[in-house]
């Protein structure tokens, strides 16, 4: 790159484009920040898209395509999102075998090169063209249609028979061999397919998405605000390709059926919006299933402030969190939020002075200035091995991703007890239920009174949609049964429900909130654990010292119209007095 950076030093005070002044201080930036020189010129407005492609022709010695002369595949076109098209002012213009050739305002993007290779599974060839050009041939060939529905994609699909499926399923590697396989998941059509359930999902904020061989069909499902939705379901025949097409843009081995496999890859939707998925593919006896965890960072904007705390609540997470060493544990069952809980107490304690070490399996989302570390069982790097190493890296911080065994949980009280802070997980249902959980994994009750800081359990809560919220009385019966006058004195029986609308696909609620239930070591607390009392006299005593449960605070958000009554009572139990 040096070789390049001096021919453009050298074009820009031949042709007098900028003077020595800019160049030099252009120079000092790019040797501060490590950024390309021609986009720090072009930021600066010393250049345009027009001189940077001339630079940067001159510079690599390759001509500048005229795009408008160019016969465009538009199979090759059709092989990437439109959205990413133009976020990156890219253009595929050839496909030959396995190569992509792709017009770029900005050839040196590697970022985007490896975006797209991982997209399609080709291997590309960037060339240079005009900005402009580029711009105009997307809106030529990606004109505005209408939104393709799952059934219109399904018709475009050749060889596509309503066949019987066989009665007995071989244990053989189903479908065509690699050859055909490679051929079947680059098709334009199976593109399209499985590119719609991807953005669909994401325009329709699931968590989840379910890919789900049955035995005379294939049936979509999405997890929306925790509540699992059937989408689609097609011919059992395009099994196999979209499935196929998972793995390839997965990196993982199309040739294996047998096998549990995991996985993950990056697309950019809605305008460039950048979401990551974790896949998991599992064989059945009809067939692999995957289910892909949609990880959007755009909706997890991780922020302590704005998960659902109630103030006292918020305020005794903050004080555990500013104490140096010790530990704070996020208790559920699995999507109940505590990853996202974990990481906005990471992004509030965060600053340059402190060592933060993460070990996840795998990484969810990434953050920048902390350290993350992904488990891989298949080379060694388990959780126990990781957490050995990363103590010898003087830690300030340490998170682990979630507490499975009685070894993890060791390491980690110990290095709460020896001058770190420690973040996790357990699945527990309750605050309480966590001590009785970690004394049954083997650690004594007054290392759990020295190690532990705050136990944080939770769930969450679908809330009402705003478009269809409409106020309602409750009975008398069910007043008193949810205890509320003595929850919340001077609250009346007026309530909220969402009564159901197109924006919430006639649900009534849109979106999730967090409950919580936060315990505090206060000394009453560490008596009973000392006491080995059980789950009920502890979680009494952290009751006595102003604890809310889960259904209290459930009840306090529906008071406020956040949620309905119908939902506290479907998440939280009732609390035994």
């Amino acid at each position: 790159m040096s070789t390049l950076k001096d021919r453009i030093k050298e074009i820009l005070l031949r042709e007098k484009i900028v003077t020595s002044e800019d160049l030099e201080k252009a120079l000092e930036e790019q040797r501060r920040t490590g950024e390309d020189l021609g986009r720090i010129l072009m930021n600066k407005g010393l250049i345009d898209q027009e001189q940077l492609a001339f630079l940067l022709s001159e510079g690599l010695h390759l001509p500048i395509i005229n795009i408008s002369r160019l016969k465009i595949d538009p199979a090759a076109v059709n092989a990437i999102p439109v959205d990413i098209l133009k976020k990156y002012q890219i253009l595929p213009v050839s496909r030959l075998g396995d190569n992509l050739s792709v017009a770029m305002a900005d050839p040196l993007n590697i970022f985007v090169i490896d975006n797209v290779k991982a997209l399609t599974g080709l291997t590309i060839t960037p060339l240079i063209g005009r900005s402009k050009d580029i711009q105009e041939a997307i809106e030529q060939y990606c004109a505005p249609k209408s939104e393709e529905s799952l059934d219109s994609i399904i018709k475009d699909i050749k060889d596509i028979k309503d066949s019987e499926d066989p009665e007995l399923i071989h244990d053989g590697p189903p479908g065509p061999n690699g050859r055909e396989v490679e051929q079947i998941t680059q098709e334009a059509p199976i593109i399209r397919l499985t590119n719609t359930i991807i953005r669909q999902a994401v325009s329709a904020k699931a968590s989840d998405v379910f890919i789900e061989p049955m035995e005379k069909h294939l049936r979509i499902r999405y997890r929306v605000d925790g509540v699992l939705r059937e989408i689609d379901r097609m011919a059992k025949v395009l099994h196999f390709p979209i499935i196929s097409r998972i793995k390839v843009i997965s990196n993982l081995d199309i040739s294996e059926h047998r096998l549990p496999q995991d996985g993950r890859f990056r697309s950019v939707v809605d305008g460039g919006k950048n979401v990551d998925f974790r896949v998991s593919v599992l064989p059945t006896v009809f067939g692999e299933k995957i289910v892909l965890r949609v990880l959007d960072k755009s909706l997890e904007r991780v922020d302590i402030d704005n998960l659902g705390f109630e103030e006292k609540n918020l305020a005794q997470v903050k004080v555990a969190a500013a104490r140096p060493h010790g530990m704070i544990l996020a208790c559920g069952p699995t999507g109940s939020g505590k990853t996202t809980t974990l990481y906005s107490i990471l992004k509030h304690i965060d600053s340059p002075e402190k060592n933060i070490v993460t070990v996840e399996d795998p990484v969810e989302y990434q953050m920048k200035g902390i350290n993350q570390v992904n488990i891989r069982y298949e080379v060694g790097l388990t959780f126990t091995a990781t957490l050995r190493s990363i103590l010898r890296q003087d830690p300030d911080v340490i998170m682990i991703g979630e507490i499975r065994d009685a070894e993890t949980l060791d390491i980690g009280v110990k290095a709460a007890l020896t001058g770190h802070l420690v973040l996790s997980s357990l699945h527990t249902t309750t605050a309480a239920g966590s001590i009785i959980r970690m004394v049954n994994m083997g650690i004594e009750p007054f290392l759990i009174c020295s190690s532990v800081n705050c136990l944080i359990a939770q769930r969450l809560l679908r809330k009402i949609c705003p478009k269809c919220k409409e106020e309602i009385v409750i009975s008398e019966v069910l007043y008193k049964k949810l205890t509320i006058e003595r929850i919340l004195p001077g609250k009346d029986r007026h309530f909220f429900r969402g009564k159901g609308c197109k924006h919430c696909l006639e649900t009534g609620y849109a979106g999730r909130v967090g409950i919580h239930e936060v315990m505090m070591f206060t000394p009453l607390v560490r008596s009973k654990i000392l006491g080995r009392a059980g789950e009920l006299q502890i979680k009494a005593a952290g009751r006595q010292e102003g604890m809310r449960t889960m259904r209290e605070d459930a009840l306090t958000k529906a008071a406020r119209g956040l949620t309905s009554l119908e939902e506290v009572v479907r998440v939280t139990a009732a609390d035994e007095t």
